[in-house]
């Protein structure tokens, strides 16, 4: 870890919100183990620069245990599939198609049957069991496929055919016959891993099958149940397995064609499954601690704080307000997909996304040295391909407070606000929105959202939709929101899924063919080129992207049209607005949004203010480029602050900047920015409803 930071305990929490009466565990390792001491706080802000809204928690349990002990939990990374209490085989053949996506020196197994392995290295195939070892030397190419027979018994033989990929290639076959002998044992198998995190394989595995005495004894038919974690056998021998660490299925097998793209329309084509040997989305922790949360504890954002010596950890998780009793009128809607989409991101490190380019403090050292908190979904595995799932069942180092302004911590300035203006507010995370879609946010009169709500799932957006539909006031506090589109495991919801189809700002493409979504079978990538555009939930959408500062909004014509004196009410409208702020300096930056006719937004919409002067790193987003185009100054980069009312009384207030909130604190929360926000808020709850601006 890089000197001058210490952080020796990390850890997570089995779920992300938690209703009174209800229990939350934590799960933590330490690299010194040892004792330490865990209390609950509420997390007001956790922007700790000198400049920053500064750290504000509440202590709510002062001790869980002033001598906890915390073990050393090892990470496993790599993802495989177990199939338990296969029988003894004195003979028989294995078959099964693999294709090597990063072959190595070393060896990576493809089966291992109890103790008998078929592996594969950059040289060739080969065979292992503590009696035996036969190797047959092949040209291992990187994304071809390859059938591979294993005969055993006596003698064994092994045979390879890779099968060719376009015109120019051939049929290429190898064989080899070794007088020995090879039985298998009775006992677990296992794909595409020796055991747990050894020897783990880059690739895909299709369609493996085990035969002996002319009888089949099992044959794994992975085009089925392609949404769960089970491979299932299709012998009618009931020998199906479990995945672990998710690896990615959806994905294109030896007999895809192109003739289709959706893997429900044409699932053999789609037999395939991609492990990786870094996958992670369970760390497997057991529990060190669990703490009931009190029946009357207000909703809110807390955290484990855990301190051992000079290592400090915050795991941060929300408090709900009871089923049916709602704490206020006012719910903040967390982002915490979006969390987990950017989870232990590395990017920033090199410069690559959000333009940081040193280390500051201990979350992002540790996480710059350990590599086994496994990746956001703007990273590739090892092998190159892109980062499918993300987890919150592992140490997420930058869902923290003390750590870069980026997502989580970011978003505690909007709930340092509410503190500093004394509004009450309950949490819905979307994780809840998910699962619960428009049940988890009924009857409440306003919605904030964070700084950048970016992926949402189908059931999200409905829900959200649903609930403006029913007189609902949203408050679209930041950008590049409501973008992504994703998928959360069904049967386990702490894993989300992208598919980065076609186009938009991304880090990784996805391969072509492999652009559904395993979890629920529907077409990934951008929500506006999915039929629903974020200017129609929230009449702004992302318009451009730079990290190299921020800039101010100029006061728009609109913000004089009388249906919005009441955000303007002691806000001068003669210049500027949000020149200012501890997010790059000016309330408009990062990320900003725009209005837009032909993608949605409302023509009744007023445009209050308009942002102005970026700097040469803002750019226009990709997607709305056909050909290259020099670059000169672009009308289409910008932010528009807007407002316009829905036709069921309620109303939308969005600001179009992921920097905006940033700039609420200035100036001891007396700023503009700061004030025209609490206009909103302050008449969004008022129950009155709002005047439709526009005749039937």
């Amino acid at each position: 870890m890089p000197s001058g930071f210490v952080k020796n305990v990390v850890g997570y929490c089995d779920r992300i919100s938690v209703l009174p009466d209800e229990s939350i565990a934590l799960k933590l390792s330490s690299y010194k183990p040892g004792k330490a001491q865990v209390s609950i706080v509420e997390l007001i802000s956790g922007d700790d620069r000198p400049h920053g809204t500064g750290l504000i928690e509440n202590v709510i349990d002062p001790s869980l245990g002033d001598a906890i002990e915390i073990p050393f939990q090892p990470l496993a990374l790599g993802s495989y599939a177990s199939v338990t209490s296969m029988p003894e085989l004195v003979a028989g053949r294995l078959e099964v198609l693999v294709y090597p996506t990063l072959p190595d020196q070393e060896p990576q197994t493809l089966v291992n049957m109890a103790g008998a392995r078929l592996y594969i290295t950059e040289h060739g195939f080969g065979v292992a069991s503590p009696d035996t070892t036969l190797f047959l030397e092949v040209p291992v190419q990187r994304h071809r496929w390859y059938e591979v027979s294993l005969e055993f018994g006596h003698p064994v033989t092994l045979k390879i055919k890779k099968l060719p990929l376009g015109s120019g290639e051939k049929v290429l076959t190898w064989a080899v016959i070794d007088d020995v002998d090879l039985a298998v044992g009775a006992g677990d198998w296992l794909f595409a891993t020796r055991e747990a995190a050894k020897e783990c394989f880059n690739g895909r595995l299709e369609a493996p099958s085990i035969i002996s005495d002319g009888e089949t004894i099992a044959s794994w038919d992975f085009s089925l149940g392609i949404d769960t974690q089970v491979i299932k056998d299709s012998s009618g021998n009931g020998r199906d397995g479990v995945l672990f660490q998710t690896p990615t299925r959806a994905v294109r097998g030896a007999c895809w064609d192109g003739t289709h793209q959706n893997f429900r329309d044409a699932p053999e084509q789609y037999a395939a499954i991609h492990f990786h040997e870094d996958d992670l989305t369970d760390a497997g922790w057991s529990d060190v601690v669990s703490w009931s949360v009190p029946r009357g504890l207000k909703s809110g954002q807390y955290a484990f704080k855990i301190t051992q010596e000079d290592s400090e950890e915050y795991v941060p998780f929300f408090v709900r307000a009871p089923k049916g009793r709602r704490g206020s009128d006012v719910a903040y809607l967390v982002p915490s997909a979006t969390y987990l989409a950017y989870a232990n991101i590395r990017l920033a490190f090199s410069g690559g996304l959000l333009g940081q380019t040193r280390i500051v403090d201990a979350n992002q050292a540790f996480l710059f040295a350990h590599k086994d908190v496994g990746f956001s979904l703007y990273e590739h595995h090892a092998d190159g391909s892109g980062v499918h799932f993300s987890s919150r069942h592992r140490p997420i180092l930058n869902f923290r407070p003390k750590t870069g302004t980026w997502a989580f911590n970011a978003d505690t300035h909007i709930t340092a606000w509410l503190d500093a203006i004394g509004q009450e507010f309950d949490i819905v995370t979307d994780e809840d929105l998910h699962l619960e879609g428009y049940e988890a946010i009924e009857g409440y009169r306003v919605l904030i959202t964070g700084s950048h709500p970016e992926y949402y799932s189908t059931p999200m957006r409905n829900a959200l939709s649903d609930w403006l539909a029913q007189s609902g006031r949203l408050m679209y506090m930041g950008g590049n929101g409501f973008y992504w589109r994703i998928a959360f495991c069904p049967q386990n919801p702490a894993i989300i899924e992208v598919r980065r189809a076609e186009d938009g700002t991304r880090a990784w493409i996805s391969n072509p063919g492999e652009y559904y979504q395993q979890f629920d079978g529907q077409y990934g990538g951008l929500w506006r080129r999915l039929g629903g555009a974020p200017n129609e939930l929230v009449g702004i959408g992302f318009a451009a992207q730079g990290f190299d500062g921020g800039t101010y909004y100029r006061v728009r014509e609109g913000s004089f049209d009388p249906r919005v004196a009441f955000i303007v009410d002691g806000v001068d409208q003669t210049d500027v607005w949000g020149n200012f702020g501890i997010q790059g300096g000016g309330a408009a930056g990062e990320e900003i949004d725009r209005w837009d006719e032909s993608l949605g937004s409302p023509l009744h919409a007023l445009i209050l203010a308009t942002s102005e002067d970026h700097k040469e790193g803002m750019l226009r987003v990709k997607e709305e480029f056909h050909m290259m185009h020099p670059l000169t100054e672009d009308s289409k980069v910008r932010a528009d602050m807007i407002f316009f009312e829905t036709p069921s009384g309620g109303a939308v207030f969005s600001v179009g900047s992921i920097s905006y909130t940033g700039s609420l604190s200035h100036n001891g929360y007396e700023n503009e920015i700061e004030r025209l926000t609490r206009n909103v808020l302050n008449r969004f709850n008022d129950p009155e409803p709002f005047d439709y601006p526009l005749s039937e």
